[in-house]
Formats: C-alpha cells, sequence, structure tokens
C-alpha cells in the first residue's frame, strides 16, 4: 500500500507560533509570525547564511526569500518571492530546480509498500 505524503503548506504548524500553531499556513509574511524553518508547515527550505536569510518554494513553486534575525529565527514580516530583476534572480531559477527535483526525489523514499 502506497502513502503520498501531504505537502508543508497542508500541514498544520507544529511549533510555538501564536499565528499558525496548529493551523495550516498559506501566508509567508503575516506579521506577528514566529514559525521556525523546521515548522512542519514550511516548504522545503535553502538556509543561506551568505545572503543572511532562508529560500524556499511556496505551494505554486514560487521561490521566496525571508531574512534572518539571528540564528533559527526568521522575519517573516519581510518574506517576499523573489522578483524579476533582482539580482539574485538567476540563482534563484538555479535554486528553485534544485529544490523542486530534491522535493521530488525525497518524497518518492516516503512511500511505504
Amino acid at each position: 500500500m502506497y502513502r503520498a505524503p501531504r505537502p508543508a503548506y497542508d500541514r498544520p504548524c507544529d511549533c510555538t507560533c501564536p499565528i499558525h500553531h496548529s493551523q495550516p499556513r498559506s501566508i509567508y509574511n503575516e506579521p506577528g509570525c514566529h514559525c521556525l524553518t523546521i515548522c512542519a508547515s514550511q516548504p522545503m527550505t535553502l538556509i543561506a547564511p551568505q545572503i543572511n536569510g532562508a529560500l524556499f518554494l511556496d505551494r505554486h513553486d514560487v521561490l521566496w526569500y525571508v531574512p534572518g534575525l539571528q540564528p533559527g529565527h526568521w522575519d517573516w514580516r519581510y518574506a517576499s518571492p523573489v522578483p524579476a530583476g533582482y539580482p539574485m534572480h538567476e540563482t534563484g531559477d538555479l535554486i528553485t530546480d534544485l529544490l523542486r527535483e530534491a522535493n521530488t526525489g525525497l518524497i518518492s523514499l516516503t512511500h511505504v509498500q
């Protein structure tokens, strides 16, 4: 029997975020959000200390950037999609492809026979 895991954006938050705890998370830049990048509701994430933040794909495979505040904490108020023309956009295309490929590969490992 196969078990299909739910995508991160369909899972309820399992960290202590006062906004999202036990709720699905579809908006990433809500004021007051204290979600962690290890929260069940957080999509596949690339921690990027070189740019003082993290990159992740949302439910539509759009690459987002969230600035870091301190190790393990994120300034979700300023999370935003990486726009065309942004200096990171070209690298962002490569990162998007790699995150999508890694996610697909990992999902195939979670199927139980």
